[in-house]
């Protein structure tokens, strides 16, 4: 498996498959709204993702990115997305934190035990 070397301008469609992209366009189409900085170009090329906690929680964050996981869309492991969104996002500073919330995001939908996302 290719490393993966990020920068600030790396955007999040680098870390997912070519044949998952449109599902991760839908995904961030979806945040766009609960961005502070909304995508002005194709939101694909999105590499910050600073959310306003008001109008999205971070588990709905994190159960999308989990969605695309389980779906086979990640390029690279959990470990890379999660340093990713360490350091792209405002979910968490802490890589571990993230990873940890991932895989116990991943392992409750593996087992059908999604938490009720209601408002």
């Amino acid at each position: 498996m290719q490393k993966l070397e990020t920068t600030a301008d790396t955007p999040l469609s680098a870390l997912f498959r070519k044949e998952h992209q449109e599902m991760l366009r839908g995904i961030i189409e979806d945040w766009r709204s609960a961005l502070i900085i909304p995508p002005e170009e194709d939101v694909l090329m999105t590499s910050t993702f600073f959310f306003d906690f008001d109008s999205i929680r971070p588990i709905e964050v994190y159960m999308d990115l989990v969605e695309l996981i389980i779906h086979g869309g990640l390029r690279y492991p959990m470990t890379v997305l999660a340093r990713y969104m360490a350091s792209h996002s405002n979910l968490s500073n802490s890589e571990c934190s993230l990873y940890t919330l991932l895989k116990r995001y991943k392992r409750l939908c593996e087992q059908d035990l999604v938490p009720k996302l209601g408002t």
